[in-house]
């Protein structure tokens, strides 16, 4: 024993020694949190940083950055609207790698939005760096009650591949809680995404280089994928784009069952680069390392609002609007107010007849944890009034509305005349 100290002061005086770009190490909690914070306070009119609960047992802050085009002037309602991509890194403390890829996503779309605000128009990226803080102060899988993170989550719940016996450290296991979103950790998640018009959701996990669907949809539990066409599309580009192949999760109760399942966001768990445990990478970089992982980061958020039925309106006049559906899965229930076409399938032109200045429709199949998560509502330019004639729909509501005050301030006139 007496001989180990030495020779690691000595590993680590020569690390320190060497220059920046030749070792890498690894963010430990307090330097991630620290580097994440400074990072958004760098694009202050397009990056906030929050902390928005605390771990179950150290009390450490699970902080997070929300990206959008002047986001300081935008409220509430307007930025919950935003088509969102949500990425966390994490849920098992010993895998940093996923906290470092969603990092240096995060880095990414903050210097191209900053150099080309067109990059960031019309969405809205959220980033958890680390979702289990006590596990990733202590490099252990579970949170700080033993619980794995990643089979606490109430959609199908301890259906296959959990454990009823609680997790310690060093040793891991998949406990999957007392009771489902018993975790304070797993609560503050979907808090969050409620919070997020989810079109995707990646989380981040290390171990084996590949993409995790939300539940099994092959042999024992198999339970079909409602929008499976749009998934394939979306993996299919992802395979050409990074490399990586799908297959089913190990376990039920993960995070990205809920996002699917109850957020009707494409989700899916993105295992990054293996290495989980040394705190030093001894070939190339971490960027180096995350390649793949971060093109494939990069299609769903340049893509983002093709993740469903898209529809791009190609003429339109009074009586009649012709849209096209341009992105990766099927639009359902579309309508402009005079009949509903079910389904427009990918690629497909469709002239549908007109009485509303509204084109409404949904993106998904899957219905989620309550009404209206994926219904799209576009507004168009013309209607028709009740003269018959054509007027831009951009002003019907402000001139109804200068009318009713009219009516009102004449019927007040007359009551004190």
């Amino acid at each position: 024993m007496k001989y180990i100290l030495p020779v690691l002061a000595i590993v680590f005086l020569a690390f320190a020694s060497q220059p920046s770009e030749a070792v890498e190490v690894l963010h430990n909690y307090n330097s991630m949190k620290d580097d994440t914070e400074e990072l958004a306070s760098q694009y202050p009119d397009i990056a906030i940083y929050s902390e928005h609960a605390s771990s179950t047992g150290l009390g450490l802050e699970i902080f997070s950055v929300d990206v959008a085009l002047n986001i300081t002037e935008l409220t509430e309602e307007e930025l919950a609207a935003l088509p969102t991509m949500y990425v966390d890194g994490a849920h098992h403390g010993n895998e940093g790698m996923s906290a470092e890829a969603a990092f240096l996503f995060l880095q990414d779309v903050l210097e191209r939005s900053a150099a080309d605000p067109s990059y960031l128009e019309g969405k809205r990226l959220v980033v958890t760096p680390v979702m289990n803080a006590d596990g990733y102060f202590q490099d252990c899988r579970n949170n700080w009650n033993g619980v794995d993170l990643n089979r606490n989550y109430p959609y199908m719940w301890g259906m296959y591949g959990t454990s009823d016996t609680r997790g310690s450290c060093p040793a891991s296991g998949t406990y999957r809680g007392p009771s489902e979103g018993s975790e304070a950790e797993t609560q503050a998640n979907m808090e969050l995404m409620r919070g997020m018009n989810l079109y995707v959701y990646f989380s981040g996990h290390t171990g084996s280089n590949d993409i995790v669907l939300p539940w099994k949809i092959t042999g024992e539990f198999a339970v079909p994928i409602l929008d499976w066409e749009l998934y394939e599309n979306f993996l299919n580009e992802s395979t050409n784009v990074s490399g990586l192949t799908y297959r089913d999760p190990s376990g039920a109760g993960e995070s990205i069952a809920w996002g699917y399942g109850a957020r009707t966001a494409v989700s899916v768990i993105v295992e990054v680069d293996t290495m989980q445990w040394s705190p030093i990478l001894p070939d190339g970089s971490i960027r180096e390392a995350l390649t793949n992982e971060l093109l494939m980061y990069d299609l769903a958020w340049e893509n983002l609002e093709l993740f469903g039925g898209h529809l791009e309106i190609v003429d339109e006049n009074s009586n009649s609007v012709t849209v096209k559906n341009i992105g990766w899965g099927a639009a359902y229930n579309v309508t402009a107010g005079s009949g509903i076409i079910e389904k427009i399938d990918i690629g497909e032109m469709t002239k549908l007849s007109k009485n509303s200045n509204v084109l409404k429709y949904n993106r998904l199949i899957q219905q989620g944890e309550k009404e209206g998560l994926t219904e799209v509502t576009v507004n168009l330019t013309i209607i028709t009034d009740i003269n018959g004639e054509t007027t831009p729909s951009i002003s019907f509501i402000p001139i109804t509305a200068s009318l009713l005050v009219v009516a009102m301030l004449r019927r007040r006139n007359d009551r004190f005349n």
